[in-house]
């Protein structure tokens, strides 16, 4: 029960969430360019300032999308589905 309390608290507070969350990412992505060394980068592609942050997002929204496009595809039934 406290944690339904605590997702409604969450809900609607969801901007001033949003908003920290953007803060976070932001100060994430200086302390990475400014400080993290990319001396020991494997490949080329971690050179590029932020790039494990911009790989996370984009892996986050394709796993979104991918796991919508699998359920509508056969997981998710209408309702009538079983009155058959």
């Amino acid at each position: 029960m406290k944690f339904v309390r605590f997702l409604e608290k969450m809900e609607k507070n969801r901007e001033v969430l949003n908003g920290i969350s953007l803060i976070v990412l932001g100060l994430l992505i200086i302390f990475d360019t400014l400080w993290v060394g990319k001396e020991h980068a494997h490949t080329s592609l971690e050179e590029i300032p932020a790039f494990w942050s911009i790989f996370g997002f984009i892996s986050c929204v394709v796993i979104i999308i991918f796991s919508k496009w699998l359920g509508h595809l056969g997981i998710m039934k209408q309702e009538s589905f079983y009155d058959d």
